[in-house]
């Protein structure tokens, strides 16, 4: 992995932030003591005043560029925050924002010359002592300084556009902070700032930001609408009032910091303050965003989120991604994305019967980690469903779909074989008495066939004998990041939580031969003069992290399940599903040669209670709520067959054909197998008692009558049978018979 140079470098540019706060306490204390006229200071100064930018592209309007997202055919998909400003002059901005502005940003404005030396000396000795900058120092001026002149010069340069973080950009900050003080009055000051500030939703500078969110002129805000925007510019997308519904609280909670700061800087009353509080601003503002459409396309929006963090996590810092004019490509293919779309759609209406009323999809090229297309639920618009929130990049349980990675070490020891039989007979386990999904016990069986049909006895005894943390280690080395409990014989069967992105990405080595891929949404980024920027580490395929022959086995185990439950055992596809206990969760995770497609469905509400009217479903001493809620026993094959295996024959149409099946890698062997144990035939077994099985090389089974699994007692051939008279069939079968589901009343749904 790549986390040792990470905390390194870490490490590093922490040590030198506090080598900068160390210098930065000691300027700020040679300032407040008066002394910045001596000899060694001024010689300071003047070395940091070299080459310092021109003031004057504030007075020319620097005009911000659009960023631009593409798919990965060059087809538009969104404009970042088109720049929507309307320069007003001060005297047309309401009082109360001004004041507003100033309480929560900057009390001492209109006594400092720029630079509040105090405040720099508190928050570098927060820096010090805590070594984080929670604590901000800067003044509107050097907001003004950082935003519109430094930021401009170092994105220039070639930085990530959140500015050059030294000691010698801070000091060039100051000394323009004080010089832009000397040229203009604080009237303009604060003028330029309010008219330059993103106050998110496309808004720039305080006209656009009233207009936008509550549809009046800056000069007609009140308390309640002007202490809310003065509090978005700190960050506009986190206290988004559209966005999640933890956006929409950080949003109050931030009104709230500003109103109190207020009060606390003597513009408000408390009365005044409490009374604003009380003010019901959020219905008229959704109603006027309503009116004005969301500026989100639904369709992609989730991908545009999930793009937009991806930048922000790898140093684009947010007014660059706004006003950078950058040209981004992403991985997505736009007619991929609408088939996925529609598939989610289709599927959750198919399934609304069973409570279904979301769902999402991811579908990445195995081979590389681009996302071709992401689906994060069944309505992006849909507060109803939490239709914000991205299914694909969040945690859930993920059922028996995270059994292949417990049978794939397996078959790494070399300890088990694909015939090897495994326990499906014995339902205590370390004192605890486990139940299969069925309620049913088939004795000792094939891992094929406990893979196949989805056996929870197998795989838990199976996890128990590998080790739980070696297969939680062996899960996150292929790029299965996630929750998992190594004390919890229920990890195997999906009892901890992970995020459908990473699942797919684990999956994908299975896929591709045995290479890690990490998940990535952006092919290049040009900048605004059409230069490439540097590639993330993501787009990079990693190096090897299983055996080829040990993927192509796995892959050839896993398409028993499409390929028996879904009818398509003709076609190059392999997966698993997936379901949780109490029903709130259906996976079906699974790939071909070229495409690696992640499907889920549920029903999923705001708030805490749960609305699909089937608790009764739920796991008993289970609580409910909006995010876990039950289904009307809605099966991870229930998501394949309405889902999944649509979306793929989607895919694979108009012209675009099936792949050719996996080819089969050196190190893979195919041997004759007795079918009551798995065991190498030979010369004696009967021939109604042979099958084909394939194998690794080096992991090849015992003779027949001695392929078993540790504390497995060793099964008696049956004998070649002879005819008999029809008769009533037994109620199950041996533990020796031959793979295949039981009958029962309806099709065998699997776990």
């Amino acid at each position: 992995m790549k986390r040792s140079p990470t905390r390194r470098r870490n490490s590093s540019r922490g040590q030198s932030r506090r080598w900068h706060s160390v210098l930065l306490v000691l300027i700020a204390l040679l300032a407040v003591g008066g002394v910045l006229g001596s000899a060694g200071t001024v010689a300071v100064v003047g070395y940091y005043s070299q080459g310092l930018p021109s003031l004057d592209q504030l007075r020319e309007g620097n005009l911000d560029q659009t960023t631009r997202i593409y798919d990965r055919n060059g087809v538009q998909l969104t404009s970042l925050y088109q720049e929507n400003r309307t320069v007003v002059p001060l005297s047309r901005v309401a009082a109360v924002l001004q004041d507003a502005t100033i309480s929560v940003e900057d009390r001492s404005f209109y006594s400092h010359q720029g630079v509040d030396y105090r405040r720099v000396v508190i928050a570098a000795a927060y820096d010090l002592t805590h070594r984080s900058s929670a604590i901000g120092g800067s003044t509107i001026t050097q907001q003004l300084i950082k935003n519109d002149v430094l930021c401009a010069t170092c994105a220039a340069g070639g930085t990530n556009g959140a500015g050059e973080q030294s000691f010698s950009r801070k000091m060039r900050e100051l000394l323009l902070a004080e010089e832009l003080e000397r040229r203009y009055t604080k009237q303009q000051i604060l003028e330029l700032y309010l008219n330059s500030i993103f106050y998110g939703n496309h808004a720039f500078g305080i006209e656009a930001a009233a207009q936008t969110y509550f549809g009046v002129p800056a000069a007609g805000l009140t308390i309640p609408q002007a202490s809310f925007l003065a509090g978005l510019p700190q960050s506009p997308s986190a206290f988004n009032p559209f966005g999640s519904p933890t956006q929409k609280q950080a949003a109050k909670d931030r009104w709230e910091e500003v109103l109190q700061s207020m009060v606390a800087n003597h513009k408000l009353s408390p009365a005044q303050g409490d009374t604003a509080a009380r003010t019901d601003i959020w219905t008229p503002m959704a109603a006027h965003h309503a009116a004005g459409g969301t500026g989100v396309d639904p369709l992609t929006g989730h991908f545009v989120d999930y793009t937009m963090q991806y930048l922000k996590d790898h140093g684009y810092d947010e007014r660059t991604l706004q006003t950078g004019g950058l040209k981004i490509y992403t991985t997505l293919d736009l007619a991929t994305q609408q088939k996925a779309d529609k598939s989610v759609k289709d599927g959750v209406a198919a399934m609304r019967y069973k409570g279904a009323n979301t769902g999402a999809l991811l579908a990445m090229d195995p081979r590389t980690g681009e996302i071709l297309a992401m689906v994060g639920s069944a309505d992006y618009g849909s507060d109803g469903i939490q239709g914000q929130v991205n299914l694909t990049d969040v945690g859930r349980q993920p059922g028996s779909s995270f059994k292949p990675y417990t049978y794939a070490l397996a078959l790494q020891s070399g300890q088990y074989t694909a015939s090897t039989l495994v326990n499906d007979k014995d339902a205590t386990i370390g004192g605890t008495r486990f139940t299969d999904w069925d309620g049913r016990t088939q004795g000792y069986i094939s891992l094929r066939q406990a893979v196949e049909q989805s056996r929870n006895l197998p795989a838990l005894w199976t996890f128990r004998d590998i080790g739980p943390q070696r297969v939680i280690d062996f899960a996150h080395k292929l790029g299965a990041a996630g929750n998992f409990d190594a004390n919890s014989l229920t990890t195997t069967i999906g009892s901890g939580d992970i995020k459908m992105i990473d699942h797919l990405a684990a999956y994908s080595a299975f896929d591709n031969g045995g290479h890690r891929v990490y998940p990535h949404p952006v092919v290049r980024i040009l900048d605004s003069a059409g230069k490439t920027l540097p590639a993330f580490p993501e787009n990079t395929v990693g190096g090897p992290v299983l055996s080829a022959g040990l993927a192509y086995l796995t892959t050839n185990i896993l398409h028993g399940v499409p390929g028996k439950e879904l009818g398509m055992n003709s076609l190059p596809v392999a997966g698993k599903t997936g379901t949780t206990d109490g029903y709130t969760s259906a996976w079906m995770m699974g790939y071909t040669p070229d495409l690696a497609v992640g499907t889920f469905m549920g029903h999923i509400n705001a708030g805490d209670k749960c609305g699909s009217g089937f608790t009764a479903y739920g796991s008993p001493g289970q609580p409910t709520s909006g995010w876990m809620c039950p289904t009307k026993v809605l099966w991870g094959e229930d998501v394949g067959a309405v889902l999944w295996k649509p979306f793929l024959q989607s895919y694979y149409s108009g012209g675009r054909g099936w792949p050719a099946m996996w080819a089969r890698p050196d190190g893979i062997v195919s041997l004759t197998v007795c079918s009551s144990d798995g065991g190498l035939a030979d010369a004696s077994t009967p021939a109604g008692q042979r099958r084909t099985e394939i194998f690794l090389k080096d992991a090849q089974p015992r003779p027949c009558g001695q392929n078993v699994a540790p504390g497995v007692p060793t099964p008696t051939p049956p004998p070649t049978p002879t005819p008999t008279p029809a008769a009533t069939p037994l109620p199950g079968p041996s533990p020796t018979a031959s793979p295949g589901p039981l009958p029962g009343p309806t099709p065998t749904p699997k776990k």
